[in-house]
Formats: C-alpha cells, structure tokens, sequence
C-alpha cells in the first residue's frame, strides 16, 4: 500500500537537518505519538547519518483481529539513513519502519527541498504485511498510523523550531 505524505518548516533546510539530528527532537517526536517507552541512537557511519528509533506502543484502538495477531503492545523501529546533500541542497534519506517481530515494514524515501527560508519534506513509500489472509486488513489498519505519526512529527518539529 503506496502511502505519500508532504509538509513544510518555516525554517532554512540546514536547520531541520540539524533538529532531525537532535536526539532531543527525537525523542520529543517519539513521546508525542504516544510511546509507552522509545530510545533513541543518532550517529555517523560515513557517508550517512543514521537516525533510528525503537518505540513500544499500546495497540489499544486496533482492531481486534490485529490486536490479537500483534498483543497488547507493539515494537517500531525507525530507521533514517540521510546522505549528503546535492548541488541544489536537496538531501535524501531511505526509511525503514518495521514493526518489531512481525512481517509488516514500510519503505520508502524521504526528500527534503530547501526553499529560501522554509524547507518542504516528501515522504513515499510503500507498507507491506506479509500476514496470510490478514496482511490487506493490517496495512489497512496500519496506513492510518503512519500517516498520523508524520503529522505528529511535523507539528513536533515546528514547535521545536519555534
């Protein structure tokens, strides 16, 4: 299931960069999505900087089908690997989101385009649940998640910008 997400910051891209790399900010955005408990590890493996998060989550609110496949909490694992910036100062990064122990991951890129003052950030990619007969009920249940969690941290990061 394709899942497409854009958003903006009122700030040059050279300082969302710098916030993405703030372990503060990550852990601020993972507590903001309602984590029971998350860690976070910002470092350098040349020529990437690594971002990755693991958040463990209630499942209250799925569906029951789901909640009973998953139990009564689920393990995400976030992983940002950005590169160095182009010519123009667009800068990419590949996602991995997967969800600790289950056959569901989303993959996908994320892009972010300096614009004078302000900074647009795209995110595609693709969720996948490798689930007999249940995978098409999950993704469905899951996309909501996503696409929540990218609002949760663009309305995190702006307030960290501020």
């Amino acid at each position: 299931m394709k899942i497409e997400e854009t958003w903006s910051y009122d700030a040059p891209a050279d300082r969302v960069f710098e916030m993405l790399l703030d372990p503060k900010f990550q852990q601020a955005k993972c507590e903001a999505t309602g984590a029971l408990s998350s860690t976070v590890d910002v470092r350098t493996e040349p020529p990437v900087e690594v971002i990755e998060t693991r958040r463990e989550m209630s499942t209250a609110g799925l569906p029951d089908n789901v909640a009973k496949i998953v139990g009564k909490s689920l393990k995400i694992i976030e992983i940002q690997l950005w590169g160095q910036p182009e010519a123009d100062g667009v800068r990419t990064a590949d996602l991995d989101v997967s969800l600790g122990g289950l056959p569901v991951n989303y993959v996908g890129k994320l892009t972010m385009t300096p614009q004078g003052a302000t900074t647009t950030m795209h995110l595609v990619g693709d969720l996948k649940a490798r689930i007999p007969l249940v995978g098409g009920r999950v993704e469905s249940a899951a996309a909501p998640a996503i696409s929540n969690g990218v609002r949760i941290e663009a309305e995190t990061g702006a307030r960290y910008l501020a």
